[in-house]
């Protein structure tokens, strides 16, 4: 199975690290800890309720486990009680309370061993360590009373907005919700080209293809069901970047968005097909952050142009409102239970909008040929980071340094 597998190191980490706190080890858990804990633990006692002791330790040194108690976190040095044991570095340690890195993102990329319990041991913590140190609350249904309009009656989250609809609702649903719905945004044949050129990509792709991710279906088929940097092959599709339409009502989340027309894979497009037994074409409860750099990659937007109709036929987008407010669980398909799940049937012609750390997920298509298209364009905002060495490039990530050795997390040069 072909899948991007560039970037995927985080090699941008260590090198911004100084842009953020850093963390001691020691005087984390001795002095810091405690004090957040007295500040935030409200935020945390309901949700750790019950949850299994939490170790980390570094090489050749100490190590804490984390309590959960009546009164929030209780931390003892040694490991003997701790059901899920961490092992990493101090820098890993820091990286990680700084939200650079997750969990799930330590371990991939080999910063971090889980060397007793489980990986799924470490993730049910990461929401109340986000609360402990960020302040943010922990995303449950008591979201439903965030999300009133400003007329202060509650939001229709089916709402369709038109595209001459009110800006100021518009900004204000997307900011409270954390996605927008607009109707006819393009023409039929503007769908029709744009259709066309998806086709013509997806003939010049093949298995292999570091910029595509394939799957398998029921039937032993490999199929693609994302590609990545369009314009490779489509000039249409890269300039489609720098369209007003889209631009204006993306920066309805931030006036400073610009387009990632270079990075974060660039203009890309989903597939959707029937019957994935294998690969990436069903995707899950996520956030675009999931295995690291909230602090830098978010605010972000994902701008979708539907190609074609979308429902559950054929694996259409579902959100959870207002998650990107909070610090999340990493729920699967069916453990939503009370919250505020948003299933978003669209046209050809209609753009979606939604905030890259808004829980969002495409489930699989219950009809036999999906076949569903939806081009996506990133839009984020500049970010200026520390020193590295001169002439570092990290474009996979979305990072450039210049000669002066600053990183720049530019989101277009246009």
């Amino acid at each position: 199975m072909g899948t991007d597998t560039r970037g995927t190191g985080l090699p941008w980490v260590e090198a911004i690290a100084d842009s953020f706190p850093r963390y001691s080890f020691d005087e984390f858990h001795t002095i810091q800890l405690p004090a957040l804990n007295a500040r935030n633990a409200l935020l945390l006692v309901d949700d750790l309720a019950g949850v299994p002791p939490l170790g980390f330790r570094v090489p050749g040194g100490r190590a804490f486990t984390w309590a959960a108690t009546a009164d929030g976190i209780r931390v003892v040095e040694g490991e003997q009680n701790a059901e899920t044991l961490v092992e990493l570095d101090e820098t890993t340690f820091s990286s990680y309370l700084n939200e650079l890195l997750t969990a799930s993102g330590s371990v991939r990329t080999e910063r971090a061993t889980v060397v007793r319990g489980s990986l799924d041991g470490w993730k049910r913590w990461q929401p109340a360590t986000r609360s402990l140190i960020s302040g943010r609350p922990i995303y449950t249904d008591a979201v439903r009373d965030t999300l009133v309009g400003l007329d202060g009656e509650p939001l229709d989250l089916l709402r369709r907005f038109p595209v001459d609809g009110d800006r100021d609702e518009m900004r204000h649903f997307l900011d409270t919700a954390g996605f927008l719905h607009v109707k006819e945004v393009y023409s039929p044949e503007e769908i029709a080209t744009f259709r066309e050129e998806v086709e013509f990509v997806r003939s010049r792709t093949t298995p292999g293809d570091p910029y595509s991710w394939w799957s398998l279906n029921a039937d032993g088929d490999e199929v693609v069901t994302r590609i990545n940097y369009l314009g490779r092959h489509s000039e249409v599709l890269q300039e489609l970047c720098f369209e007003p339409r889209m631009t204006e009502f993306a920066r309805l989340g931030n006036p400073a968005f610009r387009v990632c027309d270079d990075r974060l894979d660039g203009p890309m497009v989903f597939v959707k097909s029937s019957d994935i037994v294998k690969g990436d074409g069903d995707l899950g409860w996520h956030t675009d952050d999931g295995i690291g750099g909230h602090p830098v990659l978010c605010p972000l937007i994902q701008a979708g142009i539907q190609l074609d109709h979308a429902d559950p036929e054929n694996g259409q987008l579902m959100v959870l409102a207002g998650s990107h407010r909070y610090t999340n669980h990493w729920l699967q398909w069916g453990e939503e239970r009370n919250l505020p799940v948003v299933r978003l049937e669209t046209e050809p012609g209609d753009l979606t909008l939604h905030f890259g750390d808004l829980m969002h997920s495409t489930p699989p298509p219950v009809g036999r040929n999906a076949g569903r298209r939806a081009l996506y364009y990133k839009f984020s905002e500049e970010k200026t980071f520390e020193w590295v060495p001169p002439g570092c490039h990290y474009n996979d990530a979305l990072f450039h340094a210049d000669a002066t050795g600053k990183v720049s997390a530019r989101a277009a040069t246009h």
